[in-house]
């Protein structure tokens, strides 16, 4: 139970130096600016029971298809990272030859395949027309390439944490991250959150995170955000 009590620890301090700073590195009402990364509020996710399930329905707990290595796998919803129902935000909507379609803000990172032929976590303002990303089909991962990229005001926007950081929208697989340059860096950084969410699923806690909270972004992202620009500024994609 040491490693449980070093994660709990670790949240403490973390939230102690939240105090009552509030949200300005969310989507600002007058504005369409998004300082993490979130998908449409018009995405949905597949259920592990093959159900697909609207973005802003998720609940703490969901059972969720992701990917791993390239393996579907099932993972959990642990909370949202951002969400807001209502304001407006600016997207890059990609449909692939395949005729899948994924709407997701600019410094969200979205894998595709790199010309070495391994899987590149960019932001979705930098992918160009003819880079493949990843998508389900027939119930295996295979490569499609983007061939219309459109910019677009949307209203309402989510951003769901995974365990696996992983999810597939509209069967596309992305990354639960933004802002970060890498996919890999922040997953590592966010594994105590994975930790607590276990343990405190293990005793039965149903909301570690307090999912059902107002709209706006998660506390634990604000402090996140704050002890990166402290310690690591130059890990973070900036505008």
């Amino acid at each position: 139970m040491h490693i449980f009590k070093i994660v709990i620890l670790y949240l403490a301090a973390i939230h102690h130096s939240y105090g009552d700073e509030s949200g300005r590195h969310g989507a600002d009402a007058d504005s369409t600016d998004v300082g993490i990364g979130c998908f449409s509020g018009d995405s949905s996710v597949m259920l592990t029971n093959g159900e697909q399930k609207q973005i802003d329905y998720l609940q703490t707990g969901d059972e969720i298809l992701a990917v791993d290595h390239l393996k579907i796998i099932p993972t959990e919803m642990i909370f949202m990272l951002d969400k807001q129902r209502s304001k407006q935000a600016k997207f890059y909507t990609f449909i692939t030859d395949s005729g899948h379609k994924i709407s997701l803000t600019g410094f969200h990172l979205i894998p595709i395949i790199s010309s070495n032929n391994k899987m590149n976590y960019i932001a979705a303002r930098q992918v160009q027309l003819g880079d493949q990303l990843y998508v389900l089909m027939n119930g295996h991962m295979k490569s499609s390439s983007v061939r219309n990229i459109t910019i677009e005001i949307k209203k309402g926007y989510f951003a769901p944490l995974t365990l696996t950081g992983t999810i597939l929208i509209n069967d596309v697989l992305a990354s639960c991250y933004a802002s970060a340059k890498s996919h890999q860096w922040a997953q590592t950084f966010m594994a105590p959150f994975r930790w607590y969410y276990k343990l405190a699923r293990f005793i039965s806690v149903n909301e570690p995170f307090d999912n059902n909270r107002t709209d706006g972004i998660h506390w634990v992202v604000q402090m996140i955000y704050q002890l990166i620009t402290y310690i690591q500024p130059s890990t973070l994609q900036i505008s």
